[in-house]
C-alpha cells in the first residue's frame, strides 16, 4: 500500500478538527443550522490554513445522506466519496491551470443540470484568483443569480486580485495564519498518535519556518521523521530546514551587546562555512531580535513568545546589558537590509549589517557619559541661560511667531549682554556660524531638543559639531559614522526633528569631521562639557 503523507491523513475531516479557524467554523455551522446558506463563497488567506479543507466539510455537511447537519457523518457513501475525490456533485476546479472562458462556459453549461446524487452542486474553484479577465466575466451572472441547487467556493490566496464584481456577489471568509501555539499543539498530537519522539526545540523551529501555515508545518515534520526515524533531535531540524541554530544568533547577538566585534565576524563566518545560506543567518538573527525585543517590551516571556527555560534564562541575563530602543533600532534595520542580504553580495551585505548593529551598541558610551555628568556639570548648565532652558523641559512650550508661523516647541530665549554674547561666540568656533537669522535657536539648543525627542538620533550627533546656514543643518560627521548619511531613515527623522524645531523646511549635510574629533573617549566627555558648559 501506497504511503499518505502526514499533510493528507491528518485533513479535518469535520468542522470541530479544524485547527484555528474558530470564527469561520461558528459562522458555518450556524448558517447550516438555521438554513441560511449562500450560494456564493469567497474563502481568502494564506496557504495551508484551511480553505479547501472546509471547503469539503461544507460539502459533506449540505450533501450529507444523514440530513443536511452541522457536522457530517464521515460514514455514509456521499461523505467518503468526497473525501476520497471522486464524489460526482462536488467538482474541483484548478483555476491555475483552467483559467480560460472555455473553461468557465464550460461551467455555466453543467449548472443548469440537477444534481446526479446529492442535494447541491458544489463548484469550489481553488486558486480562483488566477482566472482571466474574461472568464471573470463570463462567470458574473452565473455567480449573481445560479440555480438553487448550486453552491459556489472560490479559494483564493491574493483576494486583492478578485473583482470587486465578483467580490461583491459572495460572502467573504478570511482565514487568518494559524498561531504558533495551535500548530505547535497539533503537531504534539501527530507525534504522539504515530509513536514519534522529539526534542522540544524541534517544534519551534518547524513552526517558525511554517510562519502560520499548518499544512507546511506538518510537510517539514514529515521530511523530518523520514530523514530521522522514531526520534526528531534538534539537529535534525537544522540538518533538514537548513535554519540557523539558535544559539549562533543568541551568540551573535551577544557579540553586540559586549561590543566584542571580533567573536561575531568570526561567528558569522564559520557558520557560512558550515553550509548556511547568508539569508538563513539573516532570518535566524532576525527572528531571534525579534523575539527578545517582545521579552524586554513584555517585561518577562509573552505568551506568544516560543522559548525553553534554560534559552529564556540566558537571554534574562543579556537584557539586562541593552536598552529597548537598541533592539527597536536593531530590528528596524534589519528589516530595511532584506533585499541586500538577497542581493548579489550576500556575504558581504550580512557583514556589513552586522557591523552597524555593533555601531548602534556603541551609542551608549556617549549617552551614559553625558547623563552620568558629575553634580558640577548640572550647576553648570542651569546657570546657562541657553541650559536654563533646556532644564524647564519640553512640557512647557511657548508660542513664538517666526517668519508667519508659530513656533510651539522653541523656548523663549533670554537675550544675553554683549559681552556674553561674544564668549558664546568664541565657544562655538570654528563651526558655528558667523551670522544667524534672526529668531533661529543655536545648534546646542536643538541638541537638547533632540534627546528628549529620539535617544538614538541623539546619541549618533549630539558630540558632534553641527552649524546652521539658512535653512540647512550642518553635521561634521566623524569617518566611523560615515555609513549614517547613506541611511534614509536616519535622515529623514533627523530632517523632520529639525524641521519642526526651526519651524521652517530643513535640509541636513554631512560634511567631514574626521580632521577635527579624535575618536576616544576624552573628546567625548570635552564635547559633553562645552555642550552643557560645565
Amino acid at each position: 500500500m501506497s504511503y499518505t503523507v502526514i499533510a493528507r491523513r491528518w485533513r479535518p475531516k469535520k468542522f470541530e478538527d479544524v485547527v484555528g479557524q474558530a470564527h469561520i467554523v461558528t459562522t458555518l455551522k450556524n448558517s447550516i443550522k438555521k438554513g441560511r446558506l449562500a450560494h456564493a463563497y469567497l474563502f481568502s488567506g494564506p496557504r495551508g490554513v484551511g480553505k479547501t479543507s472546509i471547503s469539503r466539510i461544507l460539502a459533506k455537511a449540505v450533501n450529507c445522506l444523514e440530513g443536511v447537519r452541522e457536522e457530517p457523518c464521515n460514514a455514509c457513501h456521499v461523505c467518503t466519496s468526497i473525501d476520497a475525490g471522486g464524489f460526482v456533485d462536488v467538482i474541483e476546479i484548478d483555476a491555475a491551470s483552467n483559467r480560460g472562458i472555455d473553461e468557465i462556459r464550460e461551467l455555466r453549461e453543467t449548472v443548469r443540470y440537477l444534481p446526479m446524487e446529492a442535494r447541491y452542486k458544489v463548484y469550489i474553484i481553488d486558486e480562483a484568483h488566477m482566472l482571466t479577465e474574461p472568464a471573470f466575466n463570463a462567470l458574473l451572472k452565473t455567480l449573481e443569480e445560479p440555480p438553487g441547487h448550486n453552491i459556489f467556493i472560490l479559494a483564493t490566496t491574493e483576494s486583492q486580485k478578485i473583482p470587486y464584481t465578483i467580490m461583491s456577489r459572495c460572502q467573504r471568509f478570511d482565514f487568518r495564519r494559524i498561531s504558533e501555539a495551535h500548530i505547535v499543539d497539533q503537531l504534539k498530537r501527530i507525534c504522539e498518535d504515530e509513536g514519534i519522539g522529539y526534542d522540544e526545540k524541534v517544534l519551534n523551529y518547524v513552526v517558525r519556518e511554517a510562519d502560520g501555515s499548518l499544512r507546511d508545518a506538518e510537510s517539514i515534520l514529515d521530511q523530518m521523521i523520514a530523514y530521522s526515524g522514531k526520534h526528531v533531535t534538534e539537529k535534525d531540524a537544522i540538518d533538514i530546514i537548513g535554519v540557523v541554530q539558535r544559539e549562533a544568533a543568541y551568540e551573535i547577538v551577544r557579540a553586540i551587546v559586549e561590543k566584542d566585534a571580533k567573536a561575531g565576524l568570526e561567528l558569522i563566518s564559520r557558520t557560512l562555512e558550515q553550509g548556511h545560506d547568508a539569508y538563513q543567518v539573516y532570518k535566524g538573527l532576525l527572528s531571534f531580535l525579534r523575539d527578545i525585543l517582545m521579552i524586554k517590551m513584555w517585561k518577562g516571556k509573552p505568551p506568544f513568545v516560543f522559548m525553553d527555560e534554560e534559552e529564556y534564562g540566558k537571554v534574562e541575563v543579556l537584557l539586562k546589558a541593552v536598552e529597548y530602543y537598541e533592539l527597536q533600532n536593531m530590528v528596524h534595520h534589519m528589516l530595511q537590509a532584506e533585499d541586500l542580504v538577497r542581493g548579489a553580495f550576500p556575504k558581504v551585505s550580512l557583514e556589513v549589517l552586522f557591523i552597524n548593529l555593533y555601531n548602534f551598541a556603541q551609542l551608549r558610551d556617549v549617552e551614559k557619559m553625558i547623563e552620568d555628568l558629575p553634580e558640577a556639570g548640572e550647576q553648570g548648565r542651569t546657570r546657562h541661560p541657553r541650559a536654563k532652558r533646556a532644564a524647564q523641559g519640553p512640557d512647557m512650550p511657548v508660542e513664538r511667531e517666526h517668519g508667519g508661523i508659530i513656533d510651539e516647541i522653541a523656548q523663549p530665549r533670554e537675550l544675553p549682554d554683549a559681552e556674553e554674547e561674544e564668549r558664546d561666540q568664541s565657544a562655538r568656533a570654528p563651526f558655528a556660524p558667523s551670522t544667524l537669522p534672526q529668531g533661529v535657536v543655536l545648534p546646542a539648543d536643538f541638541l537638547t531638543y533632540l534627546k528628549e525627542q529620539s535617544k538614538m538620533l541623539f546619541g549618533l550627533f549630539g558630540a558632534f559639531d553641527m552649524r546652521v546656514e539658512d535653512d540647512i543643518l550642518i553635521i561634521a560627521l566623524e569617518k566611523r559614522l560615515n555609513g549614517m548619511k547613506n541611511d534614509a531613515a536616519v535622515v529623514n527623522e533627523l530632517r523632520k526633528h529639525a524641521s519642526r524645531f526651526f519651524a521652517r523646511e530643513m535640509t541636513i549635510r554631512f560634511v567631514d569631521g574626521s580632521d577635527t574629533k579624535a575618536d576616544t573617549i576624552d573628546d567625548y566627555v570635552k564635547e559633553a562639557e562645552l555642550l552643557f558648559r560645565v
